[in-house]
């Protein structure tokens, strides 16, 4: 019937981390069949089983498993978390068999496969490396300067051509800095996960540099919320980027951990590490034209995930 809204697709989250479970989590919300491939289980894959999402463990570049959980599925969201930016410039070999060789095992399964579509999370905050104007648009050059962004941008690259050679359905979301409840404190990605964790048990915050660098931050829910409307409503919106649209500086955002966490940040300043951009803020004109799109704002984020981490008994898990 003419103006209905079409049946919502069965989707596999091949990727079932912080970001991934967000989306499939807000997909199961929404009555949407969900099923999850990744490589290990964890707590957010076992709280996806008991919401009523099939997760399966198993590595996405075996064609036999990927072939086993494609079936039945209408689109695929790529979430595959890989390396970290700097474990990324110590192994790039080992961050391009983690991340982009999966990849390549979905595009060709998907080749064969035209009905399904694909959403691809990239990094927004890497792939244009330092730009010459913010906020930075999807149409502006992408130059990235560290192993994590070129990665990312090959990604991209490649999902790019099998869209044009081989008609692959395909949606880029270049996702800022995102935060938010849930995000893994105790590793070396995650701002603002790492600083309520750290100024919680007292301890100092390592900043790289002069603590200038300015990063858009971009809520949890706010990514989840975006992506389920792309992937739902079947919306073909190509690149485009999902942050806040605003700046804010690494000591901003310890100024304002200590603030809410109500403890100072004892910051220890180390060296630059060359990996990281000076100045990275996303337009995100272009999503606001394909959805209503309003981003949380940071000190209201910030609470929610303080919050969230104080309610299971630890800082910032």
């Amino acid at each position: 019937m003419v103006g209905e809204r079409p049946d919502p697709p069965r989707v596999l989250v091949i990727g079932w981390g912080f970001i991934g479970a967000a989306i499939g989590q807000r997909l199961l919300d929404g009555g949407v069949t969900v099923a999850g491939l990744t490589r290990s289980r964890t707590a957010a894959s076992d709280a996806g089983l008991l919401a009523g999402a099939h997760i399966v463990v198993g590595d996405a570049s075996r064609p036999e498993l990927l072939d086993q959980t494609l079936s039945g599925i209408d689109h695929v969201v790529f979430s595959v978390g890989g390396l970290s930016p700097p474990a990324a410039a110590a192994e790039p070999g080992t961050a391009v068999v983690k991340t982009l060789l999966p990849l390549l095992g979905v595009l060709e399964a998907l080749r064969r496969r035209p009905h399904i579509a694909v959403t691809y999370l990239s990094s927004g905050g890497t792939v244009y490396g330092n730009p010459s104007r913010l906020p930075v648009r999807e149409t502006d050059p992408t130059e990235p300067i560290s192993p994590y962004g070129a990665l990312h941008l090959a990604c991209e690259d490649y999902a790019q051509m099998y869209a044009r050679r081989f008609g692959v359905r395909l949606q880029i979301l270049r996702c800022a800095n995102v935060y938010g409840p849930n995000q893994a404190s105790r590793g070396d990605q995650g701002a603002v996960a790492i600083f309520l964790d750290r100024i919680a048990r007292g301890l100092p915050l390592h900043v790289f540099g002069d603590g200038s660098a300015l990063r858009d931050y971009v809520f949890i829910d706010d990514v989840a919320d975006a992506a389920t409307r792309v992937i739902v409503d079947r919306l073909q919106v190509g690149v485009v980027n999902l942050g806040s649209g605003r700046g804010l500086t690494v000591l901003e955002i310890a100024e304002a951990v200590s603030d809410v966490v109500g403890r100072r940040a004892i910051i220890e300043f180390v060296p630059d590490r060359g990996i990281d951009v000076r100045a990275v803020v996303l337009d995100i004109s272009r999503l606001q034209s394909f959805i209503p799109y309003t981003p949380t704002d940071f000190p209201r984020g910030l609470r929610l995930t303080s919050a969230a981490s104080r309610a299971v008994g630890t800082p910032a898990l």
